[in-house]
């Protein structure tokens, strides 16, 4: 057994490394599990019953693949493991096989994984995290600044807890007591520390602002002073630099968790602060080419798509009402959201249901377009009633604008359904020049053999970018996009959407990276810009928002 304790800065150094390490292993491990099941494209969607026979025949591939993440999962285990028995310094054989299999050890690194999902949202590299974030475009509707400082308090609290339980382990291997025992040990050792936990997480804070202020600031002056390559240059080297950070500072906040004493006793000399420096930055270029986290060559050539029919976030989206105002912006298409009712009409909506001003909600697929027409219900304060999807295209020819259209479709949707799609409004397509999406991958294969306009994948994550046919284009929600992606996509000589791009600093990071479509509710103010980027390029918003705001798994 170790029993003298590891100082807390060969373990910081360990850390940084070890957790970059891991986040690559396990995201390629990831990626052959996912790359050997069965392709989604293949996932029969045709009815209830294919559905269910195709999980029977496919049960293997399945189980092997929950197999491979339980081996991700012990991965997780003995890392943190390791880091615990060191920083506490009780190493041995015995100490590792109690922590591998105590159910307190798992559970309170389950708890931890949840506790940081938050911290993944703003640049953290905290290991499985990543998998469980939610896409920006979700929280932005809700990004109030006192609904932020509310989060932020909540996640603190969250902190603050898990600080209060650190013990957890620790006591689950040394002693034989039960998980109740141990919890209010734990929390009986940790009393009074709300001072220390500030002060850590406070340098941490403060630390994280200076260092992406100053990153910022260096990247206004490049902008300012140097040409454009020079300008990426800079912009590549300070991503890295950050990232570098990111992986110290979600180090650190590790070692919050589960090292035994916060308090490093060790002498500081010049040869620690280098070291940790040196590496922190090895690993940011390392974790920023792997990963995607590097600026492209700006593109000329991009399209302007307006996001649910409008022109502002206070239109009403989807409907007739607003169309001949979008299409005033110029944007090169209109993008709505269809959904068929019970009797085979299709109509505008983004939303299975309807509300109407009444209070009744109603069922789209379950209405007939009789009934459904004469729902009256608000939208951005203004009462209407629903569009029909023939109606709207008929009125986008005669303004000459393209459209987006997103087919809604529900789990399983069949093949004469898709036919009588095509046979209701085929001609009406290709007069639009429109394109087609939906996130039903089998539907896609299928409706591509009786189309003849261009028909893409919607996903609000990153999907299998292959050489398919029948999928002309990808459409991401944008802080899943990087530079991966877009060099993956512009090599099989397809085209890369992304939404919902609404701030400065979302379309400046999406023209860093090349992608093609900009799906946004201000068409107009985003053309306005994109024009501006690609006479004089700059990257300073892009530096800040690729590295904090952009998902990667590295």
């Amino acid at each position: 057994m170790v029993k003298r304790q590891v100082s807390g800065y060969k373990i910081l150094l360990g850390l940084i490394l070890a957790l970059f390490i891991f986040n690559d292993v396990s995201s390629r491990l990831i990626d052959i599990i996912q790359s050997n099941q069965p392709s989604a494209y293949h996932i029969a969607t045709g009815s209830l019953g294919k559905l269910i026979a195709y999980f029977q025949q496919n049960w293997v591939a399945y189980g092997t693949t929950l197999v491979g993440y339980l081996v991700v999962w012990g991965m997780l285990v003995l890392l943190v493991s390791t880091v615990m028995l060191l920083s506490w310094g009780i190493v041995s054989k015995k100490n590792y096989s109690k922590a591998i299999k105590s159910p307190q050890i798992h559970l309170a690194i389950f708890i931890m994984v949840l506790f940081v999902i938050p911290l993944n949202q703003i640049g953290f590299k905290f290991p499985i995290a990543y998998y469980f974030t939610v896409p920006k475009t979700f929280i932005d509707p809700i990004g109030q600044p006192i609904i932020g400082i509310g989060f932020a308090l909540v996640n603190i609290s969250l902190l603050l807890l898990a600080y209060r339980l650190r013990f957890l382990p620790y006591f689950a291997i040394t002693t034989q007591q039960h998980l109740k025992s141990n919890i209010q040990h734990s929390w009986q050792q940790t009393r009074g520390q709300y001072g220390q936990f500030s002060r850590y997480v406070g340098q941490i804070i403060g630390l994280t602002i200076l260092v992406m202020g100053s990153a910022f600031l260096l990247q206004l002056v490049a902008d300012y002073f140097l040409q454009t390559s020079l300008k990426r240059y800079v912009a590549n080297n300070l991503i890295a630099i950050t990232i570098g950070y990111f992986y110290f500072a979600t180090s650190r906040i590790c070692l919050l968790f589960v090292a035994k004493n916060q308090n490093n006793k060790q002498r500081i000399t010049f040869y620690w602060p280098m070291s940790l420096a040196l590496v922190a930055i090895f690993v940011g270029f390392c974790s920023s080419w792997t990963s995607g986290k590097m600026i492209n060559p700006p593109i000329k050539s991009y399209l302007v798509i307006a996001h649910k029919g409008v022109s502002s976030e206070k239109d009403a989206a989807n409907t007739l009402l607003t169309l001949g105002k979008v299409a005033e912006k110029k944007p090169d298409y209109v993008e709505i959201d269809i959904q068929k009712t019970k009797d085979g009409v299709y109509v505008l909506s983004h939303d299975s249901r309807i509300k109407s001003k009444g209070g009744k909600n109603y069922k789209i697929d379950e209405t007939s377009w009789h009934d459904l027409k004469k729902i009256r219900y608000e939208e951005n304060g203004r009462i209407i009633t629903p569009t029909s999807f023939k109606s709207y295209i008929k009125h986008a020819n005669s303004l000459h604008q393209k459209l987006l259209i997103e087919l809604k479709i529900n789990t399983t949707i069949t093949t004469a359904e898709l036919k009588d799609f095509q046979k209701k409004y085929g001609d009406y397509l290709t007069q639009n020049h429109a394109q087609l999406q939906s996130m039903n991958q089998n539907a896609i294969k299928r409706l591509a053999k009786y189309t003849n306009r261009p028909v893409g994948l919607l996903s609000p994550v990153v999907n299998s970018v292959n050489r398919t046919p029948f999928n002309a284009f990808y459409a991401i929600e944008y802080s899943n996009a990087n530079a991966n992606i877009v060099r993956r996509v512009i090599k099989i000589d397809k085209k890369l959407y992304v939404w919902t791009l609404n701030s400065k600093a979302d379309i400046s990071s999406a023209y860093a990276l090349g992608v093609t479509g900009y799906i946004t509710d201000y068409p107009k103010e985003t053309r306005a810009l994109l024009n501006k980027l690609s006479q004089h390029p700059q990257y300073a918003n892009a530096v800040w928002h690729i590295v904090m705001l952009q998902k990667t798994n590295r």
